[in-house]
């Protein structure tokens, strides 16, 4: 097909894969939003466009490596841009921390089941654990087209909640972007220009796992371009709006562990039991396709070596999500795994810089 051309239904396949592999139990919940961004006022607002910037180069970089040089596994991708040694160095610390962030994601769904229905968190996390566990033996393809269809859906079903929140009182946001600079917060790091790096930061190791396979199943560059646009720009700007409605009920949803729910149950108590399924979703859409990157690293899809291995990095996944408080975990680990995405970033960039020389 003449490469002018482009593919509607890939974009939105691809745009719609990548916001549900970062939407997770963070994002879904609240959390995300409120460490990284609303804790640090107006400024964590400047802070999403920072984000996002990373987030288009990134992605459009991580699509084209699959797509060239048909580079799929994670080690390899990372040897590419970092070299050997730091190369393999992240591809081990990033799979590590894969299995701590799968772990989160437990137990963000054992939290969220829990405050709105009441029943024991660890029945939540084994719920995502069978779910999640019974989709990854399906292999890759299954994963993107089931994660694909979801994505948008709950990206839709955040906006709507942030909008009606947004408003019933937008006056509140200006006290609460003050308020929130105030109050005793968790916060993903000191100074929100550090914060909004991080973020973007911490997507990076698992895209730069993900990311590649999808480009390399590509057809068309094009479709690549407008997707490295569309995802990030539609994940982004939901996000905005998120941190927008938490900052007009800043005194209701800090110290909540799911803010969002609290959002949800202000101003449409009814939406709020439905929201809760969403959150799940959300959080499958983005539990699945990470412990994907780690399984196969050691294995190909749907051999018994493969099988194995994810259901021993469930099960020591689902250890892990029953011990410690969902907000907790977030602010202890994903500022770390930040940091690794931009070590992978400033490799990434040197590289892209040394291929356009060399090409030119």
């Amino acid at each position: 097909m003449n490469e002018k051309n482009y593919n509607v239904m890939s974009i939105t396949r691809i745009s719609g894969a990548f916001m549900a592999y970062l939407i997770g139990s963070g994002f879904a919940t609240g959390q995300e939003g409120l460490q990284f961004f609303v804790s640090f006022g107006f400024n964590g607002l400047l802070g999403c466009l920072i984000s996002l910037t990373i987030l288009i180069y990134a992605c459009n970089t991580l699509l084209n490596v699959g797509y060239k040089h048909n580079i799929r596994k994670n080690e390899d991708v990372f040897v590419y841009f970092c070299g050997k040694y730091i190369g393999k160095f992240l591809t081990w610390y990033t799979m590590t921390f894969i299995v701590a962030v799968y772990a989160i994601m437990l137990s963000g769904t054992g939290a969220t089941l829990q405050q709105y229905y009441g029943v024991p968190g660890y029945v939540g996390a084994i719920l995502m654990a069978v779910l999640s566990g019974g989709t990854l033996l399906l292999g890759l393809r299954k994963i993107v087209n089931i994660i694909a269809m979801i994505g948008p859906v709950i990206v839709l079903f955040t906006v709507v909640i942030s909008i009606l929140t947004i408003v019933e009182n937008p006056t509140a946001i200006v006290n609460g972007a003050e308020k929130s600079v105030e109050l005793d917060m968790l916060k993903a790091s000191p100074n929100w220009v550090l914060s909004a790096l991080l973020y973007a930061g911490l997507m990076i190791p698992g895209l730069a796992s993900f990311l590649p396979a999808i480009g390399a199943n590509s057809k068309r560059s094009k479709d690549i371009k407008y997707s490295s646009l569309f995802g990030p720009i539609l994940f982004i700007g939901s996000l905005f709006l998120l941190a927008l409605a938490l900052m007009t009920q800043i005194e209701l949803v800090n110290g909540t562990q799911i803010p969002v729910m609290a959002l949800a149950n202000s101003v449409l108590p009814i939406y709020a039991s439905i929201f809760a399924i969403i959150i799940f979703f959300g959080i499958f859409t983005t539990a699945t396709p990470l412990l994907w990157t780690v399984c196969s690293r050691f294995a190909e899809d749907k051999t018994p070596k493969y099988n194995a291995l994810v259901v021993g990095l469930v099960l020591l996944g689902l250890l892990g999500g029953t011990l410690l408080p969902f907000a907790q975990l977030v602010n202890w680990i994903y500022p770390s795994v930040g940091y690794a995405g931009l070590l992978f970033l400033v490799c990434a960039i040197f590289k892209d810089i040394r291929v356009y020389k060399a090409n030119k």
